[in-house]
């Protein structure tokens, strides 16, 4: 599961970490105290999962991510599959984005900081990373 949770993705190259959580962070901020909480984090994937839903059944399957290149396309499904059956589920998105913000939350305060959010995109590879909220 470290293997999975160490595939974050990088957006962008070491220089625009910094102004990828200069744009982001306030995205999610919705109480503007600068910093995110979990219920924060989870209010933006839950309408990242919506977005991605583009049938509206509750499932995430790999024609409504067609988008994504193959590499991406498997990471993100093994990273957020857990029953392995090809679909990822309203449940499954949510659990993976819970250990991505455990992951983040490096002085496990329960909030996640501009340092944090930008050190944790720097630091790890996933196809999550690449959605926008």
């Amino acid at each position: 599961m470290k293997k999975i949770l160490m595939a974050f993705v990088i957006m962008f190259f070491a220089a625009s970490v910094g102004f990828a959580a200069e744009e982001i962070l306030p995205k999610l901020d919705k109480n503007k105290d600068g910093k995110i909480s979990k219920q924060e984090y989870l209010g933006a994937v839950s309408v990242t999962f919506n977005k991605l839903d583009k049938n509206r059944d509750g499932l995430i399957n790999r024609d409504e991510l067609g988008h994504m290149d193959k590499k991406d396309l498997e990471a993100f499904t093994k990273e957020a599959d857990t029953d392995g059956n090809g679909i990822i589920s309203k449940k499954e998105f949510e659990q993976a984005a819970v250990k991505r913000f455990q992951q983040l939350d490096k002085n496990r305060n329960g909030f996640i900081n501009k340092d944090e959010w930008a050190a944790g995109r720097s630091e790890l590879y996933s196809p999550f990373m690449r959605f926008t909220f």
